[in-house]
């Protein structure tokens, strides 16, 4: 009762305000039935499209490669997982979504880049900081946003394509798509087999011996098809379907003279919505169905992981306009249940229901939002979670914007039901993020800076119990501060143009609290937390040509609580050429990948492939 006590209350404060402001409904664009959920919440915060140019033409690029080299996001890559670390938090504090539905597993709270096919998505955001409030556990450091938007625009594409790449690298994809101004499809389906076995100088060896990386290829296919029907030109219905199937063996650190790991991940995404526009403003309904199999096997160590996830969400979203404001109401309702042979029961099931609300208003230039969720979780009321932002634009240069919000994260299966050791009396961890921006917007050049402090209390911590073993507790409090800076910018002379994107982040993120007297992480870093890191992409264009240098700069990160053991930083380079012929449907990218064969390991003890080549041959018929 007292749920919907709550529910009933957040709806009547926003209605009763405007009311009273008289305010008269407007006529909503088209373009509305398609706008981004993360930019309409993003008032005060800092959220970034990712531009296409920096993407380039390889099919193979994955998540994890690009924000490596690009952005202030570190990117922990180790064996077969590579996972994320928005501004010193962990990798479960970076939410994941597939056009507004999480993607994490239920079973860890992570979700591996190495299987994201970053060119499977035309609309790429990343959303720096908290947005909890709006789309709920997980998106405390940040968020992440791969959308594939439809567009109703006469049209037929069919792009076929080849790449081959140094270390066994071959791949294979196939773009379709046709368009009406009724109708949409669109299909992907892409391939890569790569047997990753290149050279390293193992560091951990007497004498520095060179040796080979074995037991390391991967074989990943990816099926995404979207279609969509537009009945009128305020309806449209949309179905998105995703098949992924990824076999990899899972190789060893240097320590370990071989592996015999193997790990498959298999996974099946449906999403069904409706999208319709009237006069009282726009109504979301969106159902999905989420599928992960994940099996690690390891025969001769008897081991055998199996774990089938499954996931249905229920949304409903309703946005009213007004002159000055938009009403923003919502409702999920998620089962998740789980089955695994890592479990106590076997077989776990968990139900989340939520509801938020929004109010945001406008008005010369100056914009503010405020954000409210309330959630149960498994019959459990979360505390509210709010969010307020304001900006303000001043004279079209300058943009001053705050942002202050609540956080939260809840216990995976995994800390709660492992065999023997999960906790099931584990909270919620729980955030606090407060930034504040400027950004200048001069005769195509583009800069921003953002400070940020962000506390975390409650967070989960696997530490050892009085017979040794490893539990997880709600026992560590973490402080993370720092400033990021972005630039871009453009400028053409004659028929050559030039732009320059540059990022830096510095980061502070220290441990606040001790598990005992002998802790010596209080005040320390924590580990594979750099203080800085940025990069500097250069790009020159001219008629059918197009160069691409990236300089990426990863600062050095702590290996051990103490802060005594470390990694060195590195630099990066990459460098590319894109070629389109003019009187053939054809267009050559050459990537030359760590240009300066860089010796380095991104984890300790697991060594990055040195100079690597990529051939991409694309063929496209309009």
């Amino acid at each position: 009762m007292k749920f919907y006590l709550i529910y009933i209350s957040l709806l009547s404060l926003p209605f009763n305000s405007l009311a009273q402001a008289t305010l008269d409904t407007i006529h909503l664009p088209e373009v509305l039935l398609n706008e981004s959920k993360a930019e309409a919440h993003a008032i005060g915060g800092r959220i970034e499209r990712v531009n296409p140019i920096l993407l380039g033409k390889s099919n193979t690029q994955l998540l994890s490669d690009y924000l490596t080299k690009n952005g202030s996001v570190y990117i922990k890559q180790y064996g077969a997982l590579a996972t994320p670390s928005f501004r010193g938090t962990s990798s479960s504090h970076t939410l994941f979504l597939w056009n507004d539905i999480p993607l994490n597993s239920l079973s860890t709270g992570l979700i591996d880049l190495s299987l994201l096919p970053i060119n499977s998505f035309n609309q790429l955001q990343i959303a720096y900081g908290s947005s909890s409030s709006i789309f709920g556990s997980g998106a405390v450091g940040g968020a992440i946003h791969l959308n594939n938007t439809v567009d109703f625009k006469q049209s037929s594409k069919i792009n076929l394509a080849v790449e081959r790449g140094s270390f066994g690298l071959a791949a294979h994809q196939i773009d379709l798509k046709n368009a009406s101004k009724r109708h949409f499809f669109k299909l992907i389906y892409n391939k890569l087999e790569y047997e990753n076995n290149f050279t390293f100088i193992n560091t951990t060896r007497l004498n520095l011996p060179l040796e080979n990386y074995n037991h390391a290829s991967i074989e990943s296919e990816n099926l995404q098809s979207i279609l969509a029907y537009k009945h009128n030109k305020n309806t449209n219905l949309e179905f998105h379907f995703w098949k992924a199937t990824n076999i990899r063996e899972v190789p060893a650190n240097m320590t370990v003279s071989s592996s015999t790991a193997m790990q498959y991940d298999d996974a099946n995404r449906l999403s069904i919505n409706t999208t319709h526009l009237s006069r009282i403003g726009k109504i979301n309904v969106k159902f999905a169905s989420m599928e992960e199999d994940f099996n690690y096997v390891d025969d001769p160590k008897n081991i055998d992981s199996k774990i089938l996830a499954k996931s249905y969400i229920y949304n409903i979203d309703f946005s009213h306009y007004f002159k000055i404001a938009t009403l923003n109401i919502g409702a999920s309702l998620i089962n998740n249940n789980i089955t695994s042979n890592n479990y106590q029961n076997n077989t776990e099931k968990e139900e989340e229901k939520a509801i938020y609300t929004s109010l945001q208003s406008y008005y010369k230039g100056f914009a503010a939002d405020i954000s409210l969720r309330n959630q149960i979780y498994n019959g459990s009321a979360i505390p509210l979670i709010p969010s307020f932002g304001i900006k303000q634009n001043i004279y079209d240069l300058f943009i001053i914007r705050a942002k202050s919000n609540k956080s939260f994260r809840l216990p995976t299966f995994n800390e709660r039901f492992w065999i023997g050791l999960g906790n099931e009396n584990l909270l919620p961890e729980d955030g606090w993020n407060t930034e504040a921006g400027l950004d200048l917007n001069i005769k195509g050049l583009q800069i921003g800076a953002t400070i940020y402090s962000l506390k975390v209390v409650d967070w989960i911590q696997w530490t050892p119990n009085e017979n040794g073993q490893w539990t997880p507790k709600n026992i560590k409090e973490v402080w993370s501060r720092g400033i990021e800076c972005n630039l871009q910018y453009k400028q053409k002379i004659h028929n050559v143009e030039c732009l320059i994107f540059a990022n830096y982040q510095y980061n502070q993120s220290t441990n606040e609290k001790g598990i005992s007297e002998l802790d010596n992480s209080v005040g320390k870093q924590l580990i594979y937390t750099p203080y800085h890191k940025g990069n500097f992409v250069f790009i020159l264009k001219k008629l059918n040509f197009q160069l691409n240098i990236n300089h990426a700069y990863n600062g050095l990160v702590f290996t051990t609580s103490d802060n005594l053991d470390l990694l060195d930083d590195y630099w990066l380079t990459d460098l590319s050429f894109l070629y389109e012929f003019s009187e053939l449907p054809f267009n050559l990218q050459l990537k030359i990948k760590n240009m300066q064969n860089k010796r380095y390991q991104p984890y300790e003890n697991y060594p990055a492939a040195g100079r690597t080549f990529l051939l991409t041959l694309n063929y496209i018929i309009n």
